[in-house]
């Protein structure tokens, strides 16, 4: 209806109530609310994906922020494990609340899945990078390269925040379960693709078989390529 009217701010701010991610979304969310949207009974489904696109996308080429409004000071320390989509969100939506909040992130950079799961072509870095400093830019402190149980023990962060949120991301790919998967050469698509997108040298070969139809295997596939 916002957008409708014209009004994108207004758009802008609602999708944020509950998602802080809106350009990242936009862009690679497979949408399947709107297979089963009603409104396709009628005629077509409502394009939520590319409409909350739309709007995320006004903002950034505005050449301004939105303000987002923070709740006053609680004094309260949380510790959020893991800069992915979902400790993201959650440091987002604790300083809203006015809490401190501290990301604990293992990786050279934030972002998790987004960065080092999905490809540049699907969601340009640059775009990534802008989303994610938006959130910092809150007030929130951040730690990279630091592994939890090796460079910070996990008995010093319960002793130093008030609560710890838990994000430690979805990393780990699907086997077949059939005898030789685990020969050389062989990859999951998730391995795969954190290994391209982090920078590393990846061996692949004359010819590459992708085993699977879905976003992550034409992901791998294009990457192959």
């Amino acid at each position: 209806t916002q957008i409708r009217e014209g009004d994108y701010s207004g758009a802008v701010d609602t999708i944020r109530e509950r998602n802080p991610l809106l350009l990242a979304c936009g862009r690679v969310c497979p949408h399947p609310c709107e297979v089963n949207c009603r409104r396709g009974i009628e005629d077509d489904p409502v394009s939520i994906n590319q409409l909350k696109r739309f709007a995320a996308d006004f903002e950034m080429n505005s050449g301004k922020r939105l303000p987002v409004p923070l709740a006053p000071p609680t004094d309260k320390r949380v510790a959020v494990v893991g800069g992915g989509p979902a400790g993201l969100t959650c440091a987002f939506f604790l300083r809203r609340l006015g809490h401190e909040v501290t990301i604990f992130e293992a990786m050279p950079k934030l972002g998790g899945m987004l960065r080092y799961g999905i490809p540049v072509y699907r969601l340009p870095r640059e775009i990534l990078d802008a989303e994610i400093q938006r959130i910092l830019d809150l007030g929130v402190e951040l730690k990279c390269d630091t592994k939890i149980g090796k460079d910070i023990s996990f008995d010093d962060i319960r002793s130093e925040y008030d609560a710890i949120y838990i994000a430690i991301g979805a990393h780990k790919g699907k086997n077949l379960g059939i005898p030789g998967e685990d020969g050389p050469g062989i990859w999951t698509g998730t391995e795969f693709l954190n290994h391209a997108n982090s920078g590393k040298k990846v061996e692949l070969g004359g010819k590459v078989v992708v085993i699977g139809g879905g976003d992550t295997a034409i992901d791998a596939a294009r990457v192959s390529k």
